[in-house]
């Protein structure tokens, strides 16, 4: 192991040259063996940075000057990119991206998943702009300090405690300017709690670019007490929607078409952001699928559940959350899908009280993977699995423990669902060994 020969102190400055793009936003540099992550910093270049933390075996730093500018650094887009916290990559040329997120899915699988892996990770990548057909616009931090002084997720109770306080603070501002306050809406700001007003979001699908402007409109309009702390927009086949209620905006479900079968979900329902890949995410995970039973796990609205069942006899669609297992009713009655049947219970709970052996499990669980479940689901040796992820560590993390548990690791692949940003999605296939 590298010994790591000079301590490093917030404030101080560096001359670095920078190496590649990381997982997690930033570009790694090194400092006498110690790996530094600069946030805005492209690949290959000398910058000047200033340390902004440090950690035991690591270091963060941003960056003060370009001094010589890497291969790959273009001019962003968007004029918020710095400021905000929701893109890491406009400064990169889109292909040096792809090219990062095959490595970033390629090292959790051998790091992690300790994976003699053969070959590079396919990225499948569409139009990186004006791509997202989902977005949370905020008003007020969602996360910071809480009433009572300490830091965290604000719960809605003391978020209504806040807003009170915070609109007779406001009132009085205004009487004393002669004018009313004009909400902030946008985003928060790269590693921050604070709210940055935003003018334009070029990842947006454009319904929901222009909806901005519109919800800042609205929102002045009401009563300043019923400003709401963020506003959750989808957009589909039939434009966009907006949650909560707005004077003047849409309130309504949203339709999306998926491999011909229609989807309604609710402004604020989870359901894939990428309206250029969402299709394409699909048939990776279940085309030349076939069989009696498929189980669909952590199933959301459906959105695999219904292609599932062109292909199956019966599919079992579990899902704990109540408006999404609803809704997953609601879009199998639409399209006449007779053979799906949806459960209202965790993927834990389910596979407890399973009595059935399917032939293939699809899971697409949350960011934290399917931990809990991997011994429920060695138990249950359905033939095939299919584990679809948006973080390449905990996927590796699982896939892993599956493999080990009589397994095959047959194929990964991933999906650029997030272009501009670090994120990634994963499509893993897996068979039981001697099936």
């Amino acid at each position: 192991m590298t010994e790591l020969t000079t301590e490093l102190t917030p404030g101080q400055t560096l001359e670095l040259r920078t190496e590649r793009l990381a997982f997690g936003g930033a570009t790694m540099a090194r400092h006498e063996g110690r790996a530094v992550f600069v946030a805005f910093a492209a690949p290959n270049e000398l910058v000047r940075v200033e340390i902004i933390a440090v950690e035991k075996t690591f270091a963060r730093a941003k960056v003060l000057e370009v001094l010589e500018a890497g291969p790959d650094r273009i001019e962003p887009r968007c004029q918020h990119f710095g400021d905000c916290g929701g893109c890491n990559y406009q400064h990169v040329t889109y292909e040096a991206q792809v090219a990062a997120k095959s490595e970033f899915v390629f090292d959790a699988l051998t790091r992690i998943g300790k994976f003699d892996w053969p070959e590079p990770i396919v990225v499948h990548h569409a139009e990186p702009w004006n791509y997202r057909s989902r977005t949370q616009l905020k008003l007020k931090a969602t996360a910071g300090t809480r009433p009572d002084g300490s830091r965290g997720r604000i719960d809605k109770r003391d978020r209504k405690r806040m807003a009170a306080a915070q609109a007779e603070k406001d009132l009085a501002e205004d009487q004393k300017i002669g004018a009313p306050r004009i909400p902030v809406v946008g985003y928060h700001y790269a590693s921050s709690d604070r709210v940055l007003d935003i003018k334009e979001c070029p990842v947006l699908a454009p319904e929901l670019e222009k909806g901005i402007e519109k919800i800042r409109t609205a929102i002045t309009g009401m009563p300043r007490r019923e400003w709401p702390y963020q506003v959750e927009g989808s957009c589909g086949v039939d434009g966009a929607s907006y949650s909560p209620d707005l004077p003047g905006m849409r309130k309504d479900l949203v339709e999306h078409e998926v491999l011909g079968f229609r989807y309604l979900i609710e402004p604020e329902s989870f359901f894939q952001g990428n309206r250029h890949l969402v299709q394409r995410l699909v048939e990776c995970a279940i085309n030349n699928e076939e069989g009696g039973l498929a189980f669909d796990l952590y199933a959301g609205v459906g959105l695999f559940s219904l292609p599932l069942s062109k292909h199956f006899e019966r599919v079992v669609s579990v899902e704990d959350e109540r408006r999404a297992c609803t809704l997953g009713r609601v879009n199998v009655k639409t399209n006449q899908c007779n053979n799906v049947h949806y459960l209202r219970k965790t993927t834990e709970q389910f596979l407890a009280s399973n009595k059935e052996r399917p032939d293939l499990v699809v899971m697409d669980p949350p960011r934290l993977g399917a931990k809990p479940a991997i011994p429920m689901l060695l138990e249950l040796k359905a033939k095939r699995i299919v584990y679809v992820s948006c973080d390449p560590q905990t996927l590796a993390r699982d896939l892993r423990s599956l493999v080990d548990g009589g397994y095959e690791l047959e194929s990964v692949e991933a999906v650029d669902m997030f272009p501009q940003t670090y994120h990634v999605e994963a499509v893993a296939k897996l068979r039981l060994k001697d099936t």
